[in-house]
């Protein structure tokens, strides 16, 4: 590789030209089309959701549950310490910006003895103590796209960390709705159960009374029956929904608990977003796939760097003390092309701008994925709404119709199969009702994380 030393009229020449040849890529843009200009599920009064959105859910061991998550949760401390690791790396990657400095210093001694053929031994010898200073600023073109992309690693490591955070909190609430969903359903299962014993006592009277047959009576000790292993079974899934929750706060099942009962103590907080473009820095995914589209180009620009001489700047100064005080100063300036690469830096250019085409893809599809997002999650929350009060009226319905085929069969003039029909009716309603107040707090939280958990890139 040869190197070229400049003389004093043609460095800055030169050196204007090199910088002028190293300027930024231009960094793709979104096409207009990707960003809508309003949200179809969306109502007038529209306000981004804050951080601390959560007490709207009227639940204080809700609020309780997330700062302990916080705290507590080994997903997150191991997420705090990757960003740690990343701030780190970022405070390198700026001070490499500048010049390295760097400081020796030394202390030699020496000894010798002379005897010359006709004289006396005489004793020599000598003490110096050198420190010497230097500055080295190799590679002067590529320090800053090489800054520009550790500050977008770094930038994708905050948004990632946030996504975390926002990720395992939504986790823990879900996970505390659904413990309070499986109590709703054990307090219906054992309305069910009770229903389902006192029918039993119907149909077996009347079978002794020779009105009714055998078989029904063993048909309605079938549904007892059934509804006695459906408490078992929804009491063995809230110890493993509790499990979860435990793990999610550090913590051994046996240790922890939930005073909750019910889903009907949760208020449902309304949730609606602004304007759509502010969701480019809400998300944390449309954050880190914008840093990485940032770091693509800064892989550009520095497969352009290939092309031109490598500058680099040393200088050092030195002061020896010895008998004889020396002082030493000396700066050099070099630059080295690379003539003949048999086209690897052509293909390494090509490279670079294929990546940054595809990260601009993946951009546009993370942008798009996003206000998909959000629109899905608006109209769910609009229709759960309505088909809660549909399935609340389905519930009066059904406990009317029943109480009605139940009064009828004891009286001797309805069917069995219509009283199976009722019961099973009713506790069907029951529990689509519980699964839609579920579904309905799920669908609020994943608006709440769709629009980025009150979370902002700047």
């Amino acid at each position: 590789m040869p190197v070229f030393r400049m003389s004093g009229g043609t460095a800055p020449v030169l050196l204007a030209a090199l910088l002028a040849g190293c300027a930024s890529t231009q960094l793709p843009e979104l096409p207009a089309g990707d960003v809508p200009d309003g949200w179809r599920g969306a109502s007038r009064d529209e306000a981004w959701p804050a951080r601390d959105w959560w007490p709207a859910f009227e639940s204080g061991e809700l609020l309780d549950l997330i700062e302990r998550v916080r705290a507590n949760n080994l997903e997150l401390a191991n997420t705090e310490r990757t960003l740690r690791t990343a701030e780190l790396a970022l405070i390198d990657a700026g001070l490499d910006r500048f010049p390295s400095p760097t400081i020796e210093a030394g202390a030699r001694q020496s000894y010798a003895g002379t005897r010359p053929r006709d004289g006396d031994y005489t004793d020599g010898g000598s003490d110096a103590v050198d420190v010497t200073l230097g500055v080295d600023y190799s590679d002067v073109l590529a320090r800053r796209p090489r800054f520009a992309a550790a500050t977008a690693r770094y930038e994708s490591s905050l948004a990632r960390a946030a996504d975390a955070r926002l990720r395992i909190v939504a986790a823990a609430a879900a996970g505390y709705f659904r413990v309070l969903l499986l109590r709703d359903r054990i307090a219906a299962g054992q309305q069910n159960l009770a229903h389902a014993e006192a029918i039993e006592r119907i149909v077996r009277a009347r079978v002794d009374a020779g009105t009714a047959l055998a078989s029904e009576g063993l048909r309605q000790r079938i549904v007892v029956r059934r509804q006695a292993n459906a408490l078992r079974t929804l009491e063995l899934e809230t110890l493993r929904a509790r499990a979860s929750l435990a793990l999610m706060v550090g913590e051994s099942v046996w240790d922890f608990d939930v005073e909750g009962q019910t889903l009907a103590d949760l208020a449902v907080p309304a949730v609606v977003p602004g304007l759509p473009s502010d969701l480019l820095l809400r998300r944390a995914d449309i954050v880190q796939a914008e840093a990485a589209l940032r770091e693509a180009r800064a892989d550009v620009d520095l497969a352009r760097l290939a092309f031109l001489p490598r500058i680099s700047l040393t200088g050092g100064g030195g002061l020896a003390s010895t008998k004889t005080a020396a002082t030493t100063v000396g700066a050099t300036a070099s630059l080295a092309l690379q003539i003949f690469d048999l086209g690897r830096r052509g293909r390494g250019l090509e490279a670079s701008r294929l990546r940054l085409e595809s990260m601009l893809d993946d951009y546009r599809r993370t942008v798009i994925g996003a206000f998909n997002d959000v629109e899905v999650a608006l109209a769910d929350i609009g229709l759960l709404g309505s088909l809660g009060e549909v399935l609340a009226e389905d519930v009066a319905l059904a406990e009317e119709s029943l109480r009605i085929v139940e009064a009828r069969y004891r009286e001797g003039v309805q069917e069995f199969e219509a009283l199976l029909g009722a019961q099973d009716t009713l506790y069907g309603a029951r529990n689509a009702l519980l699964d839609n107040k579920l579904a309905t707090l799920l669908a609020v939280i994943d608006v709440y994380t769709a629009l980025g958990g009150g979370w902002r890139a700047d």
